[in-house]
């Protein structure tokens, strides 16, 4: 298994033209968020401490699309991009992630 930190992110594409691909990846990432979260009272740039999550959710969160991939993500990933847009564009960034990103 693979393991991904956040040293290698590249920097993402912020003009906003995701594509669908784009688009499925970050469905799975607010999936995770609202499972974890209980609720789905939360926008795509909202960070995620604010919104009520806390480190014990980010490992339950980082575990699932982990799984989703076949890898190990690293934590520190979620702590360097705590919004769901921010997350998906340092996921979609790794090769393990190129089918759903791309």
């Amino acid at each position: 298994m693979n393991d991904i930190g956040s040293a290698e992110v590249a920097n993402p594409d912020r003009d906003g033209n995701d594509g669908s691909a784009r688009g499925l990846l970050r469905a799975h990432v607010r999936a995770g968020w609202a499972a974890a979260l209980q609720h789905e009272r939360f926008d795509n740039d909202d960070d995620f401490f604010a919104i009520g999550g806390h480190s014990l959710l980010i490992a339950e969160i980082m575990a699932g699309l982990g799984a989703l991939a076949g890898t190990r993500l690293s934590l520190k990933l979620f702590f360097d991009h705590p919004t769901v847009n921010e997350l998906t564009d340092a996921l979609a960034a790794h090769e393990a992630f190129g089918s759903l990103a791309r």
